[in-house]
Parts: structure tokens; C-alpha cells; sequence
């Protein structure tokens, strides 16, 4: 899944007209962005192509999510995708006794041990960056094992009116996948298999 942001051509002079400030302060200002691995520069003749690089992605989306939290926005939105096997991971980790009680106290779930992986379309790729974004619930990491478990976000959600929590741990590989959790065994309890198109609706109070 992937999608090409604020790929624009222009040059510092015209950069510094928008911002009210100098050709020389536009210059500087992209050239630490561009050190600070937030966009991409390429020059062309007197212009350059700038295209917004993940980390300068990301942080636009925490800044959109910082905003809506300052103005007490709430957000009700859905996010959809397909269900997909994951690798066998989410039953292990979910069962862990300093998570399960985190679950419950926090989220109030006691989850099913495993979790419902939903490979998210293209098109709700923005909507899943925003999720992200937010604050979210803290489930605390943990030791255990001689080994350190790691803080995990979570969301709480509804698949057809199913009590859900969608958890993003932040070691986590997955890009573009979205873990749910539930009392419940979801595929069973909702008729799935991989491949069935999904709908998560989320409410997101800021």
C-alpha cells in the first residue's frame, strides 16, 4: 500500500512569497527538512521538485490529530479492508497476563486469544494514518521471560456492532494491517475467512 504525497515543484523565492519570509530563510528551512528526513528535494533548473518523504508524512498527521485534540473534535469515521492471516503472533502476545489485564481495566476486554488481521484498502490508507496518529489508549509494556514486551496503542471500535479494539503494538511489522481484538472469536462469531471485505467503526474522542 503505498501513495504519493505533496509532490510539488517550485522554488525558494516562491516558497518564501507563501511564508512571508526571505528566498534565504525558504532555502534554509528546505534544506533542514530535507537533513531532518522529512522531504525528498531534487533540483531543476531554478526550481526543485520537493516530494513529502514517510517521516514528513507522519508528522503532518500528528500535527492534524494534535489540532482536533486542542478543538475537542470528535471524529466518527470507518476504515475498511480484507480479512488476512496473520503470522501466528497475536495468540501469544494477547494472552500475556500484564496485557490481558490492561485489556480489561482499559478497554474493558478480555480478549480471545488471537487476534482478526484486516489488510486495509488503498483507499482508507489517510484514514488508517490518522488513526495512528492519535493519542489512543497506552497498554503498558512489560518484562517477563527475561525479555521486554513491548507498549502497545490501542482504539476501541465496532465491527457490525461487535465490541472491538484495534491494538498497534510499536515494534509492530505490519504497515498496512490492523490488529483487532475482542472477547469474542470474530471469525466465528461473524461468519469470516480470509479475504472478506470488512467495515471498523471507529470513535475517536479528542
Amino acid at each position: 500500500m503505498k501513495k504519493k504525497y505533496g509532490n510539488i515543484r517550485l522554488s525558494s523565492s516562491e516558497l518564501g512569497k507563501m511564508l512571508l519570509a526571505s528566498q534565504q530563510t525558504a532555502s534554509r528551512l528546505l534544506i533542514r527538512m530535507e537533513e531532518r528526513g522529512f522531504i525528498k528535494r531534487v533540483l531543476s533548473g531554478k526550481k526543485q521538485n520537493i516530494t513529502l518523504e514517510e517521516k514528513g508524512i507522519s508528522a503532518l498527521y500528528e500535527e492534524m490529530a494534535e489540532l482536533s485534540d486542542l478543538l475537542g473534535i470528535i471524529e466518527n469515521f470507518s476504515i475498511s479492508g480484507t480479512v488476512s492471516s496473520g503470522l501466528g503472533e497475536g495468540r501469544y502476545y494477547v494472552s500475556k497476563k500484564p496485557y490481558v489485564v490492561q485489556f480489561s481495566e482499559k478497554l474493558g476486554i478480555i480478549p480471545y486469544p488471537g487476534t482478526l488481521n484486516v489488510r486495509i484498502l488503498p483507499d482508507d490508507e489517510s484514514k488508517l494514518r490518522m488513526l495512528r496518529a492519535n493519542e489512543g489508549i497506552l497498554i503498558g509494556g512489560f518484562e517477563s521471560d527475561d525479555r521486554t514486551y513491548g507498549d502497545v496503542k490501542a482504539f476501541g471500535c465496532k465491527i457490525k456492532n461487535v465490541d472491538c479494539a484495534a491494538i498497534f503494538p510499536y515494534r509492530s511489522v505490519y504497515k498496512d494491517i490492523i490488529e483487532i481484538i475482542s472477547s469474542e472469536y470474530l471469525r466465528e462469531r461473524l461468519g469470516l475467512s480470509d479475504g472478506d471485505l470488512v467495515k471498523i467503526d471507529f470513535t475517536i474522542k479528542n
